[in-house]
């Protein structure tokens, strides 16, 4: 599937997220949870910084909502799974967030990059 150059850099910083969902429902990887943590907090604040305004300016108020309740959910998913609890769930769940941005996020986004170019 083909990025705009300015979707990119996120849909690249997918594909470890999706290594740790897997290994997250294998069980065991507090670790490399612990190790990818301060990425995915970051990715999680870029997403925010920089998708929520279009989001939001484009009317879609309900996907801006989503990627919010998504990311505050899987913030506490990462704090139980460190702990040793829920780590299938937490991995499903942080598969399914990945899922969401890439096959139904990202193509709004996109939509309103043209738009936003058109004008």
């Amino acid at each position: 599937m083909r990025r705009d150059s300015r979707l990119i850099p996120l849909s690249r910083e997918h594909h470890a997220p999706l290594r740790l969902g897997r290994r997250l429902i294998a069980g065991g990887a507090q670790d490399e949870l612990r190790a990818m943590l301060p990425a995915l907090q970051a990715h999680f604040a870029e997403e925010e910084r920089t998708l929520l305004p279009r989001l939001r300016a484009g009317g879609e108020r309900a996907l801006a909502q989503r990627l919010l309740d998504e990311h505050r959910a899987l913030s506490a998913l990462f704090a139980r799974a460190l702990q040793g609890e829920c780590e299938a769930e937490t991995g499903k769940a942080l598969i399914d967030h990945v899922r969401f941005e890439e096959r139904e996020l990202f193509p709004v986004v996109e939509a309103l990059f043209e738009t936003e170019d058109v004008s």
